[in-house]
C-alpha cells in the first residue's frame, strides 16, 4: 500500500475549518463526546478535565531483560497507569497529545481524517526503512523516528478517549490503520524487529527500535480500543481476532529469541527481549482465559512453523522421508523446550498463580518424553518444569519414564563416564539433598535428570496441599521395587535409590516411623556380603544416611543397628564399610540425648578392628565422635542406658585408646582419655594411662592433664608436679602446654611450701628453680630428710622411661635433667642400700651401665652429653659421704675411669680437660677434687712391666692443661689449685718416670709436664708447692731407695736437670738414705750407690 495514497486532497478544507474552529465559541463545534466506563457498571459518565491522566504511556526500553529483573515498570509505563484488556483504561488528557492542533480543533472531523492520514504515512516510512529502501531513507532522513512512532500512538489515544459512533470516519479511520499495520508486520518484519531493544530507549535513532516499540503500543492501544467498543457490533470478533494475531506475533518473536540461543542458555536467559514486551505480556496474562489463548497461539505457531519447514524441503526418496522423520522429531522437541521456556516466563509473571492442568503440563511432558530426548534435553526441561506447580499425574509420568534406567548414568554424551559418587559418606548424602530441597530453585545443569525428578518429587511433597497425593505417588514407586531388582541395580542404581529414598524421607508430612521402615527394609535387601566393594560401600552409605535420620527423629535403632552389624559381620568387617559406618557416628551421637534408643551396639567389635587396621586420618575422626559420646553421656542423667554405654566404651574402646595413647599422636587422644578419667568411679585410670608407659607423643602426658584440670577435677599433687616435671624435661619451658600446666602447679601447697613463685620459673631453668628449692629444705632430721626423698621419688618416678629414642636434643636435656637432681637434691636422691632410688637408677641405666663397664663404647653422643654435666655429678656426689660410702667411692672411681677415655672425641686438649678444670675451679675446699684427680693419676699412670697405660697421653695433656690454667688466675687461687693438683697427682707423676721404660713416649712427657710446671711463676714463688714436692721426694726416697736405688736415683737426675733448685736441698737427706741402704744391705760400699750419688751431685753442680 503506497503512503501516497493518504495524502490529503484537502488542504484548502483543513485550513478553512481551522480559522473557524478559532473564531466560533467552542460549544458550537462539532465535537466528539469524551466517556469512559466504570469497572461495575455501564453507566457512562462525564469526566472532568481535571481527573485526567497527566501522562500518555508509551514504552521506553531499557535495554535486555534478565530472568532476575523486577517488575517495577517506569512511571509513564502502560501497567502503572491502569490499562488492562479486562477494562477501559483511565482517560488522558488530550492535552497531551502531541499534534499541531489545540485540544478543541481535535474534535474536527476534517482535522481527525488528516492526523490518520499522517499516522499511515508514518507506519509506511517505518516499515519502508526497517525494508531497506534507501532511497525513501533518503528522503527522510531530516524526520525523527520516534516523533514519527509518536504520532501514530498519539492518534490512537485520541481514538481511545473519543466516542466511536459505527460508519463514522473515526471507526474507518481505525479499520484502515489496524489492516495497515498487520500487513506491514508479517513474520519477515518479525525477524528484523524482534531484537530491536535499545538500552538508549526512545533516545535511540534506528527505525527498527521505533517500528518494534511502536508495533507493540499500537497493538495494545488497539485493543484497548475494541474492548471499549466491545458492544459494537462485529467489534467482538475483531477483538478476539486481533488478540490471536499479538499472540502470535510475540510467540514469534520468543520463538526467534529461542533460535539465537543455546538449550543450556535457556535457564539464564529471559524469554523477553526487553522489558517493553515483558510488559505487554503481563497486561496479556491477566485476562481470566489467557492460558487457552497461550496455549491456541503455541498450537497456532507450531503448525506454521512445520508448514514452513515442510515447504521448503523437496523429497524425492524414501531415504529423504526417513532423514524428515527424524528431522520432524527434533523439531517436536525443540518446540517442546521453547514452549517450556515461554511458559515458564509467563507463569512467574502470574507469581505461579496457576494449577498444572491451566498450563497443560501433564499432557506435553507426555509428549516431551515420547520424543526420546537425550539426557541435555531432558535436564533442561525438567529445570524449565521444576518451578511451576506440580500434581502427582505429572509425577507419575516421570516416574514411570525415568525407572527403567536406574541402572544407566544419566550423564551427557560429551561427558567421560564417572561413578555419580558426589558424596562420601553417608551424612555427606543427608546433608546434600537436605540443601538441595532447600534451594530456591533447582536450574543446576550439573544435576542429572533422575536427580531433578528426585527433588522435583521432595519439593511437591513439601507442599501441605499435595499431602493426600503422597500415598498415590509412595504406591506407585514401592511397586516397582522388588527384592529381585534391587539385586540386581549396579552402582549407578543404588546411588540413584538411595537419592529417591532420601528425598522422600526428608520431605515426607506424614508418619516418618511408617515410611522410614518401609524404605529400611527394601535397602535392607542390598545384603552387603552379596555385593562386590563398589556397590557394597554404596549400600553402606545409605544405610547411614537413613540411620542418620533416624537418630534424627529420636526413633529406636535397636533392630536396625543390629541387622546393619549382622550385615557387616557377614562381610567379616569389611574395613571399607567400617570406614563408611564409622563417618557418621559423629552425627549419631550428636543427636543422641539419654542413650535410650540402642546407640551403644554401634560400639562392638567392628569398631576395635576399624581402630586397629585404620590410618591415623582416619581415627581421628572415630576418636573425635568418641569424645562427643563421652560428653554427652557425662552430661546425660544416670539410667541403665548410660551405664550400658559405659560399659560398651571400657569394653570396646578403652583397650584401643591405652593402645593408641602410648604409640599415638592425634590430638584427640588426650582429650577423649581426658573423658573416660572423669567417667572412671574408681579413679585409677588417670595414675594407669600417666605412669604405666610413656607415650610416643611427648605432649601426651600433658594435655591429659591439661583437660583433667580444666574439666575441675583436681589428681594428686604428686602426680601433678611429675607431670610437670617430666614436659619441662622432654618439651622446652616454653611450650604452650607446659606453659598452660605452669600455673596449675604454681597454685599447689607442695609449690607454695617450697617458696617458688612464677618469677622464680621465668628468672630461670625452671628445673634448676624446682629442685635447688626442694635441696634447699632442711635435711638434717632424719625423718625430714626421709619425707623429703620419698616426695622427691614420687616426683620422679618412672623417670628412666621418660627417655624418647633418638632424639639428641631430648638426650641433653634428659641428661641435664639427671646431673641436676644431683647436683642439687643428692641426699635426697640417694638412699643407701635401696637400688630403686633416683641415684643408683640413673648410674645404673643411663651413667654407669652394664656395657659402658665391660668397655662398650657409648653412643656417638653420648660422651659429650656427659662431658658436660660430669663436674656437676662430680660436685653431687661430693655431697654426700663419699669417703666413708663403699658404693660412693666405687661410683666415683667408676665414672673417672670409664668416661675419662671418652672425652677424647675432641682434638681439643683444652675442651677435653674442662669438666675437671671446672671441678677444680668449683672446690673451694679442694678434698673432692684432689680425691677425683687422684683417682685418675692412680688409674691411668699406673705402670705395668715397665708399660704405660694406653690412655696415658690424654691424662698427661689433661694434667698440662690444668697446670697451664693456672697462670690466667689470680695469684691465690693459682696457688691453691697447684697444690690440690700436686697432691694429687705429684707422687703418682714420679712413680711413672721411675717405673715406665726409658724409651716409652709417657716417660718423656711427664718429663715436659715437670718442665711446664717449674717454669709457672705460681710454682716458683709458692713455697708451700716446694715443700710438697720435697716432701713427696723424700717420702719416694723411703719408699723405693732400697728396692728401686736405680730407678729413684735416675728420676732425681732427670729432676735435677729441669729444676735443679728443687733438689739441691734434697742432696743430703738423698745421701743419708743411700748409706743407710748400704749399712742395713751389709755389703759395705755400693759401688752402684756411689755412682748415682756421684752423678747426681754432678749434675746439681753443672746447673
Amino acid at each position: 500500500m503506497d503512503y501516497d495514497l493518504f495524502q490529503s486532497d484537502e488542504d484548502e478544507e483543513i485550513l478553512t475549518a481551522y480559522i473557524e474552529a478559532s473564531q466560533k465559541p467552542q460549544q458550537t463545534a462539532t465535537v466528539l463526546h469524551l466517556s469512559l466506563e466504570h469497572d461495575n457498571n455501564d453507566d457512562e459518565v462525564e469526566i472532568d478535565v481535571e481527573t485526567a491522566l497527566d501522562v500518555l504511556p508509551e514504552f521506553n526500553c531499557a535495554g535486555r531483560d534478565t530472568v532476575k529483573s523486577q517488575l517495577d515498570f517506569p512511571s509513564n509505563s502502560f501497567a502503572r497507569n491502569g490499562y488492562t484488556f479486562n477494562t477501559i483504561p483511565p482517560r488522558s488528557s488530550l492535552d497531551n497529545l502531541r499534534f499541531d492542533f489545540e485540544s478543541s480543533q481535535l474534535q474536527i472531523c476534517l482535522v481527525l481524517r488528516y492526523l490518520h492520514g499522517e499516522a499511515c504515512k508514518n507506519v509506511q516510512k517505518l516499515c519502508a526503512a526497517v525494508a531497506g529502501q534507501q532511497q525513501l531513507q533518503m528522503k527522510s532522513s531530516s524526520h525523527s523516528w520516534y516523533a514519527m512512532r509518536q504520532q501514530v500512538t498519539h492518534f490512537y489515544h485520541l481514538l481511545l478517549h473519543a466516542d466511536q459512533v459505527e460508519g463514522t470516519p473515526a471507526m474507518c479511520s481505525l479499520l484502515q490503520l489496524r489492516e495497515l499495520i498487520n500487513s506491514c508486520l508479517d513474520a519477515a518484519t518479525w525477524r528484523t524487529l524482534y531484537f530491536a531493544e535499545h538500552s538508549k530507549g526512545n533516545d535511540c535513532t534506528t527505525p527498527a527500535y521505533h517500528l518494534y516499540h511502536g508495533a507493540l503500543e499500537w497493538r495494545l492501544l488497539d485493543l484497548c480500543v475494541q474492548r471499549k467498543l466491545q458492544e459494537q457490533a462485529d467489534v467482538e470478533c475483531t477483538y478476539q481476532a486481533q488478540l490471536s494475531r499479538l499472540l502470535d506475533d510475540l510467540v514469534l518473536c520468543s520463538q526467534l529469541h529461542y533460535r539465537s540461543k543455546q538449550s543450556v542458555q535457556l535457564l539464564h536467559t529471559s524469554v523477553f527481549m526487553c522489558r517493553c514486551s515483558k510488559e505487554l505480556w503481563m497486561l496479556l496474562q491477566q485476562q481470566t482465559d489467557f492460558w487457552p489463548r497461550f496455549h491456541q497461539a503455541l498450537q497456532r505457531h507450531k503448525i506454521t512453523q512445520l508448514q514452513r519447514r515442510l515447504n521448503s524441503k523437496q523429497f524425492v526418496s524414501e531415504t529423504l522421508l526417513l532423514k524428515l522423520s527424524f528431522f520432524l522429531e527434533d523439531a517436536n522437541l525443540s518446540y517442546l523446550e521453547f514452549y517450556a521456556w515461554l511458559r515458564l516466563s509467563v507463569a512467574r509473571l502470574a507469581a505461579f498463580d496457576v494449577t498444572a492442568d491451566q498450563l497443560q503440563i501433564g499432557s506435553l511432558l507426555q509428549q516431551f518424553l515420547a520424543g526420546s530426548p537425550s539426557e541435555l534435553q531432558r535436564r533442561v526441561y525438567l529445570c524449565l518444569l521444576a518451578p511451576l506447580p506440580l500434581d502427582a499425574a505429572v509425577l507419575c509420568q516421570l516416574w514411570e519414564s525415568l525407572h527403567r534406567s536406574l541402572n544407566c548414568q544419566f550423564n551427557q554424551a560429551d561427558q567421560l563416564e564417572q561413578l555419580p559418587l558426589t558424596s562420601a559418606s553417608g551424612a555427606a548424602y543427608v546433608q546434600r539433598y537436605r540443601q538441595l530441597l532447600a534451594s530456591a530453585t533447582l536450574e543446576d545443569l550439573q544435576l542429572n535428570s533422575f536427580t531433578m525428578f528426585a527433588l522435583m518429587l521432595g519439593r511437591t511433597l513439601q507442599l501441605p496441599r499435595n499431602k493426600n497425593q503422597a500415598q498415590k505417588l509412595l504406591g506407585r514407586i514401592f511397586s516397582k521395587f522388588s527384592a529381585a531388582k534391587l539385586l540386581a541395580l549396579n552402582e549407578y542404581g543404588i546411588h540413584h535409590v538411595i537419592e529417591l529414598f532420601l528425598c522422600l524421607l526428608l520431605s515426607h508430612q506424614g508418619d516418618f516411623s511408617e515410611l522410614a521402615g518401609k524404605l529400611r527394609e527394601m535397602l535392607l535387601c542390598l545384603a552387603l556380603d552379596k555385593l562386590p566393594a563398589a556397590r557394597r560401600q554404596l549400600a553402606a552409605k545409605g544405610h547411614m544416611a537413613l540411620l542418620l535420620l533416624h537418630a534424627e527423629r529420636r526413633l529406636p535403632l535397636h533392630d536396625y543397628i543390629g541387622k546393619l552389624l549382622a550385615q557387616l559381620a557377614a562381610t567379616r568387617n569389611d574395613l571399607d564399610v567400617c570406614a563408611i559406618y564409622a563417618s557418621c557416628l559423629h552425627t549419631i551421637f550428636e543427636h543422641s540425648a539419654d542413650f535410650t534408643h540402642g546407640e551403644q551396639l554401634l560400639l562392638a567389635p567392628w569398631l576395635t578392628h576399624y581402630l586397629e587396621q585404620s590410618a591415623q586420618a582416619a581415627q581421628e575422626r572415630v576418636w573425635q565422635a568418641l569424645h562427643l559420646l563421652c560428653q554427652r553421656l557425662r552430661q546425660a542423667v544416670a539410667s541403665a542406658a548410660t551405664l550400658a554405654m559405659w560399659q560398651a566404651l571400657q569394653q570396646h574402646v578403652l583397650p584401643q585408646l591405652r593402645l593408641q595413647y602410648v604409640s599415638g599422636f592425634s590430638s584427640w587422644l588426650p582429650k577423649l582419655a581426658a573423658q573416660f578419667v572423669l567417667l572412671d568411679k574408681e579413679k585409677k585410670l588417670l595414675q594407669s594411662l600417666l605412669l604405666d608407659a610413656e607415650p610416643a607423643n611427648l605432649t601426651a602426658s600433658a594435655h591429659l592433664l591439661l583437660n583433667v584440670l580444666e574439666l575441675d577435677q583436681q589428681p594428686p599433687a604428686e602426680l601433678v608436679i611429675q607431670v610437670w616435671l617430666k614436659s619441662l624435661v622432654l618439651l622446652q619451658p616454653q611450650h604452650a602446654a607446659v606453659r598452660q600446666l605452669t600455673p596449675h602447679v604454681l597454685q599447689l601447697a607442695e609449690l607454695r611450701a617450697l617458696q617458688l613463685q612464677a618469677s622464680d620459673l621465668e628468672a630461670r631453668e625452671p628445673l634448676c628453680a624446682f629442685f635447688g628449692a626442694l635441696g634447699r629444705q632442711p635435711t638434717s632430721v632424719a625423718h625430714v630428710r626421709m619425707q623429703l626423698s620419698h616426695k622427691l621419688h614420687a616426683y620422679v618416678a618412672h623417670f628412666e622411661r621418660w627417655l624418647p629414642g633418638d632424639n639428641p636434643e631430648l638426650m641433653a636435656r634428659f641428661y641435664n635433667f639427671m646431673a641436676i637432681v644431683i647436683y642439687n637434691c643428692a641426699p635426697l636422691a640417694y638412699v643407701r642400700s635401696k637400688p630403686s632410688c633416683f641415684f643408683h637408677m640413673a648410674m645404673t641405666r643411663f651413667l654407669l651401665t652394664t656395657q659402658l663397664q665391660a668397655g662398650v663404647a657409648p653412643e656417638a653422643r653420648l660422651p659429650q652429653l656427659v662431658h658436660k654435666i660430669f663436674p656437676v655429678l662430680l660436685q653431687g656426689i661430693g655431697r654426700l659421704p663419699y669417703r666413708q660410702d663403699a658404693y660412693l667411692t666405687r661410683t666415683l672411681e667408676q665414672l673417672v675411669l670409664h668416661w675419662t677415655p671418652h672425652f677424647a672425641y675432641s682434638s681439643n686438649a683444652k675442651l677435653v680437660a674442662r669438666p675437671y678444670a671446672t671441678l677444680l675451679q668449683a672446690d673451694v675446699v679442694g678434698e673432692l677434687s684432689q680425691f677425683v684427680l687422684q683417682q685418675l693419676a692412680l688409674q691411668f699412670l699406673s705402670v705395668q712391666r715397665s708399660q704405660a697405660g694406653p690412655h696415658v697421653g690424654l691424662v698427661l695433656g689433661l694434667l698440662q692443661q690444668l697446670i697451664l690454667a693456672l697462670q690466667e688466675l689470680p695469684a691465690s687461687e693459682a696457688e691453691r689449685q697447684l697444690l690440690v693438683l700436686l697432691k694429687a697427682v705429684h707422687i703418682p707423676l714420679l712413680e711413672h718416670v721411675m717405673f715406665v721404660g726409658e724409651l716409652e713416649a709417657s716417660r718423656l712427657q711427664v718429663l715436659q709436664l715437670y718442665r711446664v710446671l717449674s717454669g709457672q711463676t705460681t710454682f716458683q714463688r709458692s713455697t708451700a708447692a716446694a715443700a710438697l714436692c720435697c716432701g713427696d721426694l723424700r717420702s719416694l726416697a723411703e719408699k723405693h731407695l732400697a728396692h728401686c736405688t736405680y730407678f729413684y736415683f735416675q728420676m732425681l737426675i732427670k729432676l735435677a736437670e729441669l729444676a735443679p733448685q728443687l733438689i739441691t736441698p734434697l742432696f743430703g737427706f738423698v745421701r743419708e738414705q743411700a748409706l743407710n741402704v748400704e749399712l742395713k744391705r751389709g755389703a759395705g760400699e755400693d759401688c752402684g750407690i756411689r755412682k748415682c750419688l756421684q752423678r747426681l751431685q754432678q749434675v746439681l753442680q753443672a746447673n
